[in-house]
């Protein structure tokens, strides 16, 4: 096994993203450009790493691959020049320095040496670092591109953490525009099957386990890549976010400081309030102390960060009913339980902590937050294999008096909707009771289509009494039930 294998061993997933760069690799032409791109931690590298190391048992593609770093453009020329020396050597050139002179120089070289036979990778990562330095770059790449790169054999990526820097490099106002032929990818956080997988062999983590740890890791692959699955939930948890120096300890800072936010104080004020609960304007204003006219403005960076949401309840269009939520389970999290034991950290005992102001609100936690996603996510991928639907729209409603609410509500390509409940009731079985309200509920919506041949389901940690079960097995497949046998099946 390579050294470029060997440190991806734990890859799961990403089929979409390796098949989409597999097709680029494989294609007849020439030179084509890719763009790839999502936040921090996400994986962008690892699945870079994986496509270079080639398939099992053949040898590495050839590729440069230049990770740059915020120093002054020389610097980063001299650094790219010394990588891609080494990748496409020229006993004619003794010193990167002779083409780290410009970014057309090295450029060039590599253009011009890739050779004709299997198609060369070239990858820029952190490319906004470059852009900081060198605004010209893109301009310079479509020039190089136009003049020579899209005739050589040669896959070029641009790969970076800042979204809008990123996006905006395929807007149409952008000198790249139209370049991207090779596809432009934004990756996304894992869903919690996929996270699953890092636990698959651990006698320490049931399907309880792995659900809590997507809800205090998310989806972010380098959180789970650093938990000793060998070790107690408990015990990771402790040591990785509540221990004094522990590895996740500066994590949001870091995660603020990396998408250039200035100051730091009202998106943590803004976060800490959404995760307290307050999810309307309002309530957000009031307990974060923030300025009126400022909190449009945080909350949209926030957005666009993706790190908040602002929901909508299903089939509502009035943006005067949104509600605000953290997307991220990570920052959730974090906001919720980390950040306000932040001077208790310093000096109590941090298993302490967590066995008495963490432990017994993860289940209102989980209920609360987390497991609705889980289902939500289970609905998208397994609904047309396992319950014989596809999900058109899917979403939360709450009616506008606050007296009707359902956890689950998706539009059917087949038509009509389907219904659900998730219940994460670890230590029981739902019953018949669980089902008879959700009935009840969907009975009282005011739109009256909704209600026309509807489809029920209902998610449950802790699985279902003998009584439901005969229910479901009797409703000629109107009623499906989905337990933790389901959501993690083997």
């Amino acid at each position: 096994m390579s050294a470029l294998a060997r440190r991806i061993e734990r890859f799961y997933n990403r089929a979409d993203e390796l098949a989409a760069l597999e097709r680029a690799w494989s294609h007849p032409g020439c030179g084509l450009m890719g763009l790839l791109y999502g936040r921090r931690r996400i994986g962008k590298t690892c699945l870079l790493q994986r496509f270079c190391a080639g398939s099992p048992g053949e040898p590495p593609r050839r590729h440069c691959y230049y990770l740059a770093d915020q120093t002054t453009a020389p610097n980063q020329r001299l650094a790219l020049a010394t990588q891609a020396l080494a990748s496409l050597p020229d006993p004619a050139i003794a010193s990167p320095d002779e083409i780290a002179v410009s970014w057309n120089a090295i450029l060039h070289h590599v253009s011009s040496h890739c050779g004709e036979g299997e198609r060369f990778v070239f990858i820029l990562d952190e490319f906004p670092y470059l852009i900081e330095e060198s605004p010209e770059l893109p301009s310079i790449i479509q020039s190089w591109w136009d003049r020579e790169g899209r005739d050589a054999r040669i896959m070029t990526v641009l790969c970076g953490s800042q979204l809008s820097t990123m996006e905006a490099l395929g807007e149409a106002t952008a000198p790249l525009y139209g370049r991207f032929d090779a596809g432009i990818w934004l990756l996304e956080p894992l869903r919690y099957d996929d996270v699953a997988l890092f636990y698959a062999d651990s006698e320490q983590h049931r399907t309880a386990q792995k659900l809590l740890m997507y809800g205090v890791l998310g989806g972010t692959p380098r959180y789970h890549a650093m938990v000793d699955t060998a070790r107690p939930m408990a015990h990771e948890i402790v040591d990785l976010l509540l221990r004094p120096g522990a590895p996740l300890e500066n994590e949001v800072e870091f995660l603020l400081g990396s998408r250039q936010i200035r100051e730091s104080a009202p998106y943590n004020a803004v976060l800490r309030a959404i995760a307290r609960g307050a999810t309307q304007f309002g309530e957000i204003l009031g307990q974060s102390g923030t300025e009126r006219g400022r909190l449009s403005f945080y909350l949209s960076v926030l957005q666009d960060l993706r790190w908040v949401v602002r929901e909508l309840p299903f089939g509502e269009t009035s943006a005067r009913r949104g509600l605000y939520r953290i997307a991220d389970p990570f920052l959730r999290f974090w906001y919720r339980f980390v950040a306000p034991l932040a001077s208790e950290r310093q000096f109590a005992d941090p298993d302490v902590l967590y066995s008495e102001r963490i432990a017994p609100y993860l289940a209102d936690y989980m209920g609360l937050h987390v497991f609705e996603e889980v289902c939500r996510q289970w609905l998208r991928r397994h609904g047309r294999e396992r319950l014989r639907v596809s999900v058109r729209a899917d979403g939360r409603y709450w009616s506008r008096d606050g007296r009707i609410e359902i956890d689950l509500v998706a539009a059917l390509a087949e038509g009509g909707h389907l219904f659900a409940e998730c219940k994460w009731s670890e230590h029981s079985p739902v019953g018949v009771d669980v089902y008879s309200h959700l009935l009840a509920k969907v009975a009282s919506l005011p739109d009256a289509s909704w209600r026309a041949g509807p489809r029920f389901a209902l998610f449950s940690l802790g699985g279902f009494t003998p009584e439901l079960e005969a229910m479901a097995a009797a409703s000629d497949g109107q009623l499906s039930l989905i337990g933790p046998a389901d959501l993690l099946p083997g």
